[in-house]
């Protein structure tokens, strides 16, 4: 599926861009100079809704387009509305870096029983021709089995012929920890039972 947006060079402030109903955004690349634009507010949302940073969006400005990715999208600390945009052009025959999530998926026996799930790392960093660039990585939780246990970049199954991976394969993503009622429940129940066990 392809998705394009219409851009037109901005001339204005950001503060005015906005007062308009319009992003204030930037554009640049390796052969690109930085160019200050502005796109239509509700076109961006609809489309970044779809798109969201890693999908090519081909870029209209002034009779030139132009294949490219939402690089930044700065957003207001408090409303989250978008204030800013940086759209960076891309090289389609060169590899490019790039950051991809990752998306949880399956059922962890160690959570219904109880424990608690904590995802460390969020992003995968990898390099990859654009065309390639997906929307996620699913890792399957199912193998944390135990409190404890722990899966890592390497456990992800990536295309090693699309993707090079830059994170580090031994960081840990996801884990299963007990629950903290749980483990208070158990660390009071030893120091009952080393209070109550007499001494030899």
């Amino acid at each position: 599926m392809e998705f394009s947006l219409e851009a037109k060079i901005r001339k204005e402030t950001a503060k005015e861009a906005r007062a308009l109903w319009l992003l204030p955004a930037v554009v640049y690349g390796k052969d690109v100079p930085s160019t200050s634009i502005n796109v239509n507010l509700s076109e961006f949302i609809k489309l970044y809704r779809q798109t969201g940073q890693n999908h090519i969006i081909t870029l209209s400005v002034d009779k030139k387009k132009y294949p490219v990715l939402v690089h930044e999208a700065q957003r207001h600390p408090v409303k989250g509305d978008f204030l800013h945009l940086d759209f960076y052009v891309v090289n389609l025959k060169e590899k490019t870096h790039v950051e991809i999530p990752v998306k949880l998926i399956g059922v962890s026996k160690a959570v219904a029983e109880g424990g608690e799930l904590h995802q460390t790392l969020n992003m995968i960093e990898v390099k990859c021709f654009p065309t390639d660039i997906i929307e996620s990585f699913e890792l399957d939780i199912s193998p944390l089995e135990h409190t404890g246990k722990v899966l890592h970049v390497s456990n992800l199954t990536i295309d090693s012929k699309k993707f090079e991976i830059l994170s580090a394969l031994d960081a840990a993503i996801v884990s299963v920890h007990a629950h903290k009622e749980h483990k208070t429940a158990e660390t009071t129940q030893e120091t009952a039972t080393q209070e109550t066990t007499p001494a030899e």
